[in-house]
């Protein structure tokens, strides 16, 4: 089996985070593989250690067709579901389509051609595959989760972040700082607790287009730091008191999986997949999106209870079997094989 794996992505977020963890545990598999990806990707970096990796450059889904002997291809970002399409047409090479988003599709011609040649669309959650049948209905879907990543840790680097935060209950959010992550909603909350908790600090990990319009919203609020990218993020993790991803939108939320990793107690919005990771009152809180006088109270819970916290802690990392790179890996083999046979 000779899998072409292709993510056309220009920069590098949680789809080419879950890309390098599938890519890594194919690789323990003996699984051939080939990845298609843009010049100077990021991802060439963090896979360089897999020497039998085969390499294709692509700046666009129109080129980098020349003649491949994979079985099959998987598309990783929504520019690849093209590159596929042509190949398909090409040679005839079947393909599997990963769907992290819960936006609609498009109802372009091309949008639907391609996406409608897809053996299998594999979804990360409930929410996407409801968005996916509704739109392409003759198409086969599949749910399979993201992987968590197991970002390393160190004892004394996460008491030295305790340090710089002395006295202080930590509140954090890890992502891109992007509108519908609901970063606005986390300042907003933390502007109602900055009186009633003098003891929280609220950080921020990331960056992104909205970083300017988010600590315009947060001027003023002393309680509130922006700390942006981080390449210990494990550390910074084990670091917090309360984790917390209050997005408007979400197709499943990778860096929840994270914190459930390191044993942080969790405080998601109820939007689009996140429910799927977080069950209210048994591995974290559920919170109505958009809401910071809730999110704000669902922190509060957190830090004045910390037995349930611990609780909530415990049962999300007993959870996280299926959300490993190895169960996850076995989930796509699976997917592979069945599409090959029929």
């Amino acid at each position: 089996m000779h899998i072409c794996h292709v993510n056309l992505a220009g920069g590098f977020s949680g789809g080419e985070r879950q890309t390098v963890n599938l890519i890594r545990e194919l690789a323990k598999r003996g699984i051939q593989q080939t990845l298609v990806a843009r010049p100077g990707s990021r991802l060439w970096a963090e896979l360089e250690s897999i020497q039998s990796l085969g390499r294709r450059e692509t700046a666009h889904f129109l080129l980098g067709h020349g003649k491949g002997d994979w079985d099959l291809v998987h598309c990783h970002d929504g520019k690849s579901v093209y590159w596929a399409w042509i190949e398909s047409r090409l040679r005839k090479t079947p393909y599997v389509v990963t769907r992290r988003v819960d936006n609609p599709i498009g109802t372009g011609r091309l949008t639907s051609a391609a996406y409608g040649g897809a053996s299998t669309v594999a979804c990360l959650s409930s929410a996407i595959e409801s968005v996916v049948q509704q739109r392409l209905g003759c198409v086969d879907t599949v749910i399979i989760p993201s992987s968590f990543s197991g970002f390393p840790t160190a004892a004394n680097a996460v008491e030295a972040i305790r340090q710089q935060y002395p006295a202080k209950r930590l509140v954090g959010q890890v992502g891109r700082l992007l509108k519908h992550k609901g970063y606005h909603i986390t300042i907003e909350a933390a502007r109602l607790l900055g009186n009633l908790r003098p003891d929280v600090q609220f950080i921020f990990l990331g960056e992104g287009p909205d970083e300017q319009w988010l600590k315009s919203q947060a001027q003023g609020l002393p309680n509130v730091s922006f700390l942006g990218h981080k390449d210990n993020v494990g550390d910074w993790l084990a670091s917090l008191d309360v984790f917390v991803f209050p997005s408007l939108s979400e197709g499943l939320g990778s860096t929840i999986l994270e914190a459930m990793q390191h044993h942080v107690p969790v405080v998601g919005a109820k939007a689009g997949g996140i429910p799927d990771l977080i069950s209210d009152k048994t591995n974290g809180l559920l919170v109505s999106p958009g809401d910071p006088e809730a999110l704000a109270s669902a922190i509060q819970f957190i830090l004045d209870n910390p037995e349930q916290a611990a609780a909530f802690a415990d049962a999300a990392q007993a959870g996280l079997t299926a959300f490993s790179p190895a169960s996850v890996a076995e989930r796509y083999l699976g997917l592979y094989s069945a599409t090959l046979q029929s």
